[in-house]
């Protein structure tokens, strides 16, 4: 099994490539989601500094797109900015955290639900590509690709819902809950598990039983609790306040 959460990068390999900025795009955009993506990762891990120099040469852009990505990376809390100091990547925040799954329980609850409301029979073919790839990716245990997909999957979720723009709003809050769910993915290794979570939302929004979608996608939130405790009992250095924080607060 690829697992990137807890092996050590070897820091003399560039961690970013020009090839990943498409330059028919917004810079700022894409600059923010490959460094989200390493954080989440642990490409790049708590405490690692964010280099402006070394990346702008490695992704061929200008300071401007990378200090509006490390802003909007300081607003989720991912990194830490510090005033003549640096920037670093921040510890998972429990508090944050939960913060990001009570996003998810009711914002992201509220469109499954429409989505299964106005799920339409054009929609199937990406669905089902969607699943195939999930499902490709589980063969291969890859658990950056994997959990990739699991994202598109939700992000098509709110497609199918009518409120595509909405997707940001939740991906914009959950960083901190991405990145418990990406490392405690290879201590469960529940593949299959996913897979089968996600085939149930879809045969539901398929039915356009809101009720069956509603408690399907449940189920999957309901998976972030154990995935907190194993963090705690395996990886308690990723995380802050994990004496403070108590799990029963949201539950």
């Amino acid at each position: 099994m690829r697992d990137s959460g807890s092996s050590a990068v070897d820091a003399t390999l560039p961690l970013f490539s020009i090839d990943q900025i498409d330059g028919r795009l917004p810079k700022a955009m894409q600059v923010y989601e490959i460094i989200r993506d390493a954080i989440i990762s642990m490409k790049l891990p708590p405490g690692a500094p964010i280099v402006e120099k070394e990346i702008c040469a490695q992704l061929g852009i200008s300071r401007t797109p990378l200090r509006e990505a490390i802003l909007q990376l300081a607003k989720e809390s991912l990194v830490n900015i510090y005033p003549s100091g640096g920037t670093f990547v921040n510890k998972i925040v429990l508090r944050d955290v939960l913060e990001g799954q009570l996003v998810r329980d009711t914002l992201e609850m509220r469109l499954v639900r429409l989505a299964a409301r106005n799920f339409q029979v054009g929609f199937e073919r990406e669905f089902d590509l969607a699943l195939f790839k999930q499902k490709a990716a589980a063969d291969r245990k890859d658990v950056d690709e994997f959990f990739a997909l699991d994202n598109e999957f939700h992000k098509l979720v709110c497609t199918v819902a009518g409120h595509p723009n909405v997707w940001m709003t939740i991906h914009n809050s959950t960083g901190q809950l991405d990145r418990c769910r990406r490392q405690a993915f290879p201590i469960e290794g529940h593949f299959a598990t996913v897979y089968a979570e996600h085939q149930e939302i879809y045969r539901c929004l398929k039915a356009k039983d809101e009720e069956g979608a509603a408690a399907a996608f449940q189920v999957q939130l309901d998976s972030t609790f154990p995935s907190l405790v194993l963090l705690r009992e395996h990886l308690p250095e990723l995380l802050q306040d994990y004496h403070e924080v108590d799990l029963s607060d949201i539950r």
